[in-house]
């Protein structure tokens, strides 16, 4: 039985959310620890995009299986993923630092919940049933 397109969709998208994560906490480190890399931001706003995708395809796939909790994850990732945008602008170092931490151990959840629990395709109930 193959996937479907929507959960296939849902977790690609959280294993490449949680690989940018990884790198956005590597060069956040190299950057705290002096040097400065360009790129860290450019990452980060492609990390928030492939969070909306992921909340999106985790949205879809809720309707098709009910899996409320892992719809729920996702867009408390791509708001988090914001409000590190946002702190960023802000120059809030310490606070992005310790919310950054968090997003990767938030993403590899979710890339982990997406494989391992993303729920089966609820069948639809037949009208006559329904009378």
């Amino acid at each position: 039985m193959s996937k479907s397109p929507v959960l296939l969709t849902l977790q690609i998208s959280a294993l490449v959310l949680a690989a940018l994560a990884l790198l956005q906490t590597v060069l956040g480190f190299i950057i705290v620890s002096g040097s400065w890399v360009t790129w860290h931001g450019d990452t980060g706003y492609l990390a928030f995009v492939v969070s909306l995708v992921a909340a999106v395809s985790a949205f879809l796939w809720m309707r098709r299986s009910g899996n409320k909790g892992l719809f729920m994850h996702a867009v408390s990732m791509a708001v988090l993923f914001l409000v590190q945008i946002g702190l960023a602008e802000m120059d809030l170092k310490w606070a992005h630092v310790v919310l950054g931490v968090l997003l990767l151990v938030g993403s590899a959840a979710l890339a982990t919940l997406a494989y391992r629990k993303p729920g089966a395709v609820t069948e639809p109930v037949p009208a006559e049933r329904l009378r």
